[in-house]
């Protein structure tokens, strides 16, 4: 009976947080993609809080949200990783 509970209270926070590969492959996941990297690059470069994503394609379209998803999070480490310039314009990594 215990793991029943246990597994009803895991099994759909499992479900948020995996993609399906073909969620990847469908209609709108480049669209998808490059919405939700234009919103972690706008991070970045300004600390603008502004998310570039189409919110009803995003509620619709799983290919969409999970290829937001992945762009958001991709272009995020991709920032996190590139070198920051210094003051006297040298690049080198902060760690």
């Amino acid at each position: 009976m215990r793991s029943v509970l246990v597994l009803a209270a895991v099994l759909p926070l499992a479900a948020c947080t995996t993609t399906a590969p073909e969620a990847l492959e469908g209609p709108y996941a480049t669209e998808g993609f490059s919405d939700g990297c234009r919103t972690a690059e706008a991070r970045q470069a300004a600390f603008n809080t502004q998310v570039f994503r189409n919110e009803e394609l995003f509620r619709l379209q799983p290919s969409y949200a999970a290829g937001w998803r992945q762009g958001y999070n991709e272009c995020l480490k991709q920032a996190d990783d590139s070198p920051e310039p210094t003051s006297l314009g040298n690049p080198r990594t902060i760690p």
